[in-house]
């Protein structure tokens, strides 16, 4: 038995830390509120288990249960996190304290400014029981009663002594036990709780036998994030198993020895290069949001190392190419990802022959290979022609608006990387009545400079006004100044001519036309690669109708109404057809209904989106960008009330 005050004091000597294999802090503000409940009205919280053991010549206890719990203490009670920590800092910042309550919520301006009864916990911890009365009256309690101010301070000294409340450790004091039976205990314990995932389990296998492995592989993941291209722990997992055993399965993983796989992991590194500089170099693929599927580089790195140091020709490399693109454009990847790689991996024989036989299995079972007009029907950049288009502008000549510079890579400057440019500027379309879908469809998009994106700005392709020129370039029709300064960029970039077509009245006439240039200069782009890509086919071309904003009327309804009911709680009502990414350089990948990127609470909780009736790829998207995301309008409610207002 020993009090939280010690085990704090030992996380800040490092003296308790984490194993290797254990995951990231993922307790959300909830959670921490409702612990420091629970502490505060004295009810039971649990133990702690942990492990004895040495490590560098030192002995150390590791947190085999309790690392969330000792993390939340740690860092609301010190302000600052502990050595091992990783996930979300902000969850630990801003909890406060009601005094007459007792209760606890994070800080909310419209409900807590200008209240002194909400105390920082941070602070009333940090200042310790000697220094509460200094915080009483900084707060203003002067003017309370003696009554009060004894009930107010005995609140708080209750709080401080939280520290104070004795916890039982349990410890696991055999130094020589097999780590994998460390690894075990800890996945029985926390069966109720979160479990290692497969991938987590392998690496925990692995990091019993090279307790450096984790920094390791971040090293050559923060290499790549420098790079632009943000990989997991678990996809470079994944490529490692893939070289060592041709396998997707993590389980393969379990009983390889720590000389296997730091060579596998060497290897892995060094194709992984190999890779992306191919993609990056012959594609133009030169980062994360365009990278097509991730999941299916494990397959051409297995080929790699099948080929057992032979140098692949250009056509093999092209032909290699021609399925990663086709992976990417049918998704190939999007669901049972497991089963698909390990199924892909089976073809593979680190020859040409394996590779056609990948390629083979393109039109049989995943549909046509051919890019169809149709393709660029899809709205937004949650659609994997946004890659191909990114892609084709890298490598088919695109010439940039402003200079008539090719887009190529490694364009020099703080305004030169590519951003996403509405042809037609959203505004004006929403003005003439055009749907999120027409407004935000692929047909209507197209890859400028930074700098030329800005310049342009919200100008029309076609002249409907006057002729003035602000900047060089014609306020109400920059096609024109383009056609006269730089003849061959809208071309480039796939522009139909007909210079009806740029009139905003048109505007459907001009999708309808772009996209089949758009297939048609796709399909000659795949057939560079792989002469057997077939020639275009006469498809059945659907009506511009289905175009329409799938949205219903009652949608739009239940939003605006969430935007008032926000209005009514005092809180930020939300920005309505948000483009995520629009913030960045690498602009909209897809709209969310409602968001609040910066969090309701500004800044102090996570983005947040609700989304109805959408597609789980958007979900997925959006989630993976940090938001948390809500489906239905009652559940947002319930968060708000419960998390937010504290109704």
């Amino acid at each position: 038995m020993t009090t939280i005050n010690i085990i704090l004091a030992n996380v800040a000597a490092e003296q308790i830390t984490l194993p290797d294999f254990q995951r990231g802090f993922v307790w959300k503000r909830k959670h921490v509120r409702d612990f420091f409940h629970s502490l505060y009205h004295e009810h039971p919280f649990g133990c702690l288990l942990t492990w004895l053991t040495t490590r560098n010549g030192v002995k150390t206890e590791l947190i085999l249960d309790g690392q969330q719990r000792i993390t939340s203490l740690y860092g609301v009670t010190t302000g600052k996190t502990p050595k091992f920590f990783r996930g979300d800092q902000s969850v630990l910042k801003g909890l406060h304290f009601h005094v007459k309550e007792k209760i606890f919520e994070y800080y909310q301006r419209v409900k807590m400014e200008g209240n002194p009864l909400w105390f920082d916990v941070t602070k009333v911890m940090r200042a310790g029981t000697s220094g509460i009365e200094s915080l009483i009256n900084e707060q203003g309690f002067s003017k309370y009663n003696p009554e009060d101010q004894v009930k107010i301070l005995l609140a708080l000294s209750k709080l401080v002594g939280i520290l104070q409340r004795p916890i039982y450790v349990e410890k696991i004091a055999d130094e020589n036990k097999d780590p994998d039976v460390v690894v075990d205990i800890f996945n029985q314990i926390n069966s109720s709780g979160t479990r290692l995932s497969k991938g987590d389990l392998a690496l925990a296998k692995i990091s019993a036998k090279w307790p450096s492995v984790r920094d390791e592989m971040r090293k050559s993941l923060k290499k790549w994030e420098n790079y632009g291209y943000d990989f997991p722990m678990d996809w470079l997992l994944r490529c490692v198993n893939a070289v060592i055993h041709g396998e997707a399965d993590f389980k393969h993983l379990h009983q390889t020895d720590r000389n296997t796989y730091e060579t596998g992991l060497k290897k892995t590194i060094k194709y992984i290069d190999i890779v992306l500089n191919q993609i990056s170099g012959k594609l133009g693929i030169d980062h994360d949001r365009v990278l097509f599927s991730k999941f299916s580089l494990p397959i051409l790195i297995r080929h790699l190392e099948l080929c057992n140091g032979r140098q692949m020709s250009a056509q093999e490399w092209n032909l290699i190419l021609y399925w990663y693109l086709q992976t990417g454009i049918h998704g190939r990847y999007s669901s049972t990802t497991e089963s698909k790689i390990r199924q892909d991996l089976t073809h593979l024989d680190g020859q040409l022959s394996g590779i056609q036989h990948l390629i083979s299995g393109i039109g049989l079972s995943w549909g046509r290979t051919q890019i169809l007009p149709v393709n660029f029907d899809s709205w937004a950049l949650n659609a994997r022609t946004y890659p191909i288009l990114y892609w084709m502008t890298r490598v088919g000549g695109a010439q940039n608006f402003c200079d008539g510079i090719q887009l190529k890579q490694n364009l020099l400057g703080q305004g030169a990387q590519l951003n996403v440019h509405h042809i037609f500027p959203k505004a004006r379309l929403y003005e003439f009545g055009y749907t999120r879908p027409q407004v935000n469809a692929v047909g209507n998009f197209c890859f400028l400079t930074a700098a030329c994106n800005g310049l342009i700005n919200a100008y029309l392709p076609d002249n409907i006004a006057d002729s003035s020129i602000p900047s060089g370039i014609n306020s109400d029709g920059y096609f024109y100044w383009i056609k006269k300064n730089h003849p061959e960029a809208l071309q480039s970039h796939w522009i139909p001519m007909d210079e009806e077509l740029w009139k905003i009245e048109n505007y459907l006439e001009f999708l309808n036309a772009r996209r089949h240039i758009l297939a048609n200069a796709a399909n000659e782009h795949l057939r560079s690669l792989n002469p057997n890509h077939p020639h275009n086919e006469s498809i059945p071309e659907p009506s511009l109708q289905q175009m329409k904003h799938t949205e219903t009327v009652a949608e739009e309804t239940q939003l605006k109404e969430v935007q008032s009911w926000m209005k009514s709680q005092q809180l930020p009502s939300g920005i309505f057809g948000y483009d995520l990414g629009q913030s960045d350089q690498d602009n909209v990948r897809t709209i969310i209904d409602l968001a609040w990127p910066d969090g309701i609470c500004e800044g102090l909780d996570s983005p947040l989106a609700l989304l109805l009736n959408e597609s789980a790829e958007t979900y997925q998207i959006v989630n993976q960008s940090g938001y948390q995301c809500f489906v239905d309008v009652e559940s947002f409610k319930t968060y708000v009330e419960s998390e937010i207002v504290g109704v």
